[in-house]
């Protein structure tokens, strides 16, 4: 995944949020507060391109495959448990 990808998800994201924030408060007759509109925005934006960035490309898979594989298989629980 190339970041300009990257950059347009979080950007689209980002002005989706602030424009629901802004038709919220004015729906309901509330000034908008930016300070709040900037943390929702921020926080959307990074949770998008987090997920993004995780479900995206070749690289990440090859790499939790990797780290996967070095990891022994080994049991959770043994033997009975007692309450």
């Amino acid at each position: 995944m190339d970041v300009q990808t990257l950059g347009l998800v979080v950007g689209a994201v980002l002005v989706v949020t602030l424009l629901l924030y802004v038709y919220d408060r004015r729906s309901k007759h509330l000034p908008v507060d930016v300070m709040d509109a900037a943390k929702l925005g921020v926080g959307a934006a990074a949770i998008a391109g987090g997920v993004t960035y995780a479900v995206g490309g070749d690289a990440i898979a090859e790499a939790v495959e990797a780290v996967a594989a070095a990891v022994p298989e080994q049991e959770m629980f043994t033997g009975k448990p007692e309450f």
